[in-house]
């Protein structure tokens, strides 16, 4: 549950998010073999780089009271939290989380993808619940620092680096055997398109997030990992080619699932009616019925020139529990991808001062140092009869 504070305190929050970063990496939202054009003043922090997101045109109605509107995107800036172009408030009743578990409103940063449920109060949507959704968190199992790629937990991943020499440097602190957690969208060959890369210590805990494959009564496949399944460990049922999250350990260098998932393909809950979510096209994108990761996507006509794994924003209205009626489909061209690396520290000029770092506050002074002999205060500076202070 967000907590509410004074105008004084959201506002300097508010810009606190607007500074932050870590390290940058650039990455290009469409096809590989486009550039990225990067614009520093609309990065995310020191040295940051990317683009303005394009506000997305399409019709979010006022809401009744009843309904809502499904939001799955990427964060691509604050002041209120901006996804897929749209302004997003919170009060005391959002509730945050990351991957099912309840985090705060600190964690959020730019380039997570996120999911979440809102509802227009006025003429401004309010966060009911957003949930920062990783598509893998788990240890690297190779790198190629050179392309810009890499494996974890068998999912392939890219990255797009455009040239930025910091960047660059960045990420070659990268090792096999690190931890990261890797948010980002996935193409239609199941290729994720990172959009942040976070690496931190080893908590026990590793994920990976997307379209379940070859599903049998015994297993699953998830990109290129291969998750057996259990009546102990799966909590609702998975479908072939539908959403699934599985949440497990690595036990002598296996994965081992403690948690599956099984998703809708519109994961909004009953009551949702107006929609916003990102994809990449499939292959197929030049022909009629488009569907997206089990979603069938009619109404609205694809941009002209779009090509197969362009990165779009959908907008419209939930048709049915696998089918959007769009109102607008719009190209995005950019965004960021921020690495934090090893040995990186984020400026306390940017740090809000009610929550501190751990590892920056001064550690306690004794009460008495050993090497330093204790001196009474001599007898003539007190009056007779007074008591020593």
């Amino acid at each position: 549950m967000i907590q509410s504070s004074d105008k004084r305190s959201r506002t300097m929050w508010r810009a606190v998010c607007a500074a932050l970063a870590l390290g940058v990496l650039s990455a290009c939202a469409t096809a590989p073999q486009q550039t990225a054009h990067l614009d520093p003043k609309t990065g995310d922090g020191i040295g940051g780089t990317g683009i303005a997101p394009k506000i997305v045109s399409g019709d979010i109605r006022k809401d009744d009271g009843i309904g809502g509107t499904g939001i799955l995107g990427t964060i691509t800036g604050f002041g209120s939290i901006i996804v897929n172009g749209l302004e997003l408030e919170y009060d005391r009743d959002t509730t945050v989380e990351t991957d099912g578990r309840p985090t705060a409103l600190e964690e959020l940063k730019i380039g997570q993808v996120v999911l979440g449920t809102a509802r227009m109060k006025g003429d401004t949507l309010y966060l009911d619940k957003l949930e920062m959704q990783h598509a893998v968190t788990g240890p690297i199992e190779s790198i190629d620092h050179d392309k810009g790629t890499l494996t974890v937990l068998g999912q392939a991943i890219r990255t797009n680096m455009a040239g930025d020499k910091t960047a660059i440097e960045s990420f070659k602190t990268l090792t096999t055997g690190d931890m990261v957690s890797v948010s980002g969208l996935r193409q239609a060959d199941g290729t994720i398109i990172a959009t942040r890369l976070d690496q931190h210590p080893d908590d026990g805990r590793v994920i990976v997030r997307g379209i379940a494959r070859n599903v049998t009564t015994g297993s699953i496949t998830v990109g290129g990992l291969i998750v057996p399944l259990s009546k102990e460990t799966t909590i609702t049922p998975v479908k072939d080619g539908g959403r699934v999250f599985v949440s497990g350990r690595m036990i002598n260098g296996q994965f081992v699932a403690d948690v599956i998932v099984g998703s809708a393909p519109l994961p909004f809950g009953s009551g949702v009616k107006d929609v916003s979510i990102e994809a990449y096209t499939p292959k197929s994108a030049a022909g009629v019925g488009l569907t997206i990761e089990g979603i069938t996507i009619d109404g609205a006509t694809l941009p002209t020139g779009t090509m197969a794994n362009d990165r779009m924003i959908i907008t419209g209205q939930i048709n049915g529990a696998d089918r959007i009626t769009a109102t607008t489909i719009d190209k995005v061209r950019t965004f960021v991808t921020i690495l934090k690396a090893r040995g990186s520290l984020r400026p306390a000029s940017i740090r809000p001062d009610n929550n501190p770092r751990p590892e920056r506050l001064a550690p306690p002074r004794p009460e008495r140092t050993p090497e330093r002999p204790n001196r009474e205060r001599p007898e003539r500076e007190r009056p007779e009869g007074a008591p020593m202070v």
